[in-house]
């Protein structure tokens, strides 16, 4: 039986349109300050540890393709520990540290280092009185997407969709903002089929071990699902890009590794070939995807279908709602609590940096 601080987790889960709802009035509330905050930057560093990094991995790619500035995502204690790597002191950057709680002794340490050499920085948090929100030359703070619970939901896909409206409103871009702004309603949509099928997905026999595969603007949220299934399930789980996989990772794939491909617009020929061979291979096939053709759906065991209309740079939040709940539920189902995974804190503070 799910304990009170899981039940309180299912409803964060299914919370997050709102949150993202909450979230665009937020962001939007903030244009002229980020405007002002972008201009003139020749690279934008997104920048976060676990969950956090994953955003700015899923943002990154978004700010470069929108905005057309160089934008990268790096792990906070690059920065800290390696900083001609991601630097080179002379062009002026714009920093963007990720962190729900605004706390992480990393990503805080990160923040206050690249101030101190006059970069701007711009904080996307949860929490308005946080070291991180009090240090940052402009705070996102979404308080609305905050959770009770350890493991990350609708703060992720929050914080992703907070990074792509910055992208559309530093390049301009107000189609760009106009997709972002329907996801809300496409995500109320998309609740109760997502949940239906991950709880599904989560309750068939056999599957001990998972990979999750995208390219492009989905890459993020592939690296976030597998998180999802290793702290909430404690089972093995990969994230690769696409064709990534087949260099030496698909030597796990057997009827035991459900394999999920997030789709994208660009990979499609190459998505069916990948799919024919892990099928091959023995494995289970979950391809989450905007629409999917007779191809794509033919060697898969399950498909899920967003139907958004949009670009893969503007839907990806929506493709990782099918995998909360089957996080969730396979966590519940091999005896554990997806809200409060063994080993693991609210945030990580590290005494010396």
């Amino acid at each position: 039986m799910p304990s009170d601080a899981d039940k309180t987790m299912l409803t964060e889960i299914l919370h997050q349109p709102e949150a993202w709802a909450a979230t665009l009035e937020i962001v939007h509330s903030n244009v002229e300050r980020l405007q002002d905050l972008a201009r003139g930057v020749d690279e934008v560093v997104f920048t976060g540890c676990g969950s956090g990094l994953n955003a700015a991995v899923a943002i990154a790619p978004c700010f470069q393709h929108v905005t057309g500035v160089r934008a990268r995502a790096v792990p906070a204690a690059e920065i800290i520990f390696y900083p001609e790597t991601v630097f080179d002191r002379q062009s002026p950057y714009l920093v963007v540290a990720i962190s729900r709680s605004g706390s992480t002794t990393e990503v805080v340490s990160a923040q206050e280092a690249v101030a101190g050499w006059g970069y701007r920085t711009l904080a996307i948090t949860c929490y308005p009185n946080s070291p991180l929100a009090r240090a940052s030359s402009v705070a996102l703070v979404l308080e609305p997407a905050n959770e009770a619970s350890v493991t990350t939901t609708q703060s992720l896909t929050s914080m992703i969709l907070c990074g792509q409206v910055l992208s559309g409103i530093v390049a301009g871009d107000t189609e760009y903002l106009d997709q972002l702004a329907q996801l809300p309603a496409l995500g109320r949509d998309l609740i109760e089929p997502s949940h239906e099928l991950g709880q599904r997905i989560a309750q068939e026999p056999g599957i001990a071990k998972f990979a999750f595969v995208a390219s492009g603007p989905l890459r993020g949220l592939a690296r976030e699902s597998q998180l999802k299934i290793k702290e909430m399930v404690l089972a093995p789980s990969d994230s690769y890009p696409l064709l990534d996989f087949r260099h030496g990772p698909k030597s796990n794939v057997n009827e035991q590794m459900l394999v999920t491909l997030l789709s994208g617009d660009r990979m499609r020929r190459v998505e069916v070939e990948f799919l024919e061979e892990m099928k091959d291979l023995g494995g289970k096939l979950f391809v989450i995807c905007d629409e999917a053709d007779a191809a794509l759906a033919a060697p898969a065991d399950n498909v899920f279908e967003v139907r958004s209309g949009l670009p893969d740079f503007a839907r990806s939040i929506l493709q990782i709602l099918p995998v909360h709940f089957l996080a969730y539920y396979k966590s519940l189902a091999v005896g554990l609590s997806p809200a409060e995974p063994a080993n693991l804190s609210y945030w990580v503070e590290t005494a010396r940096l």
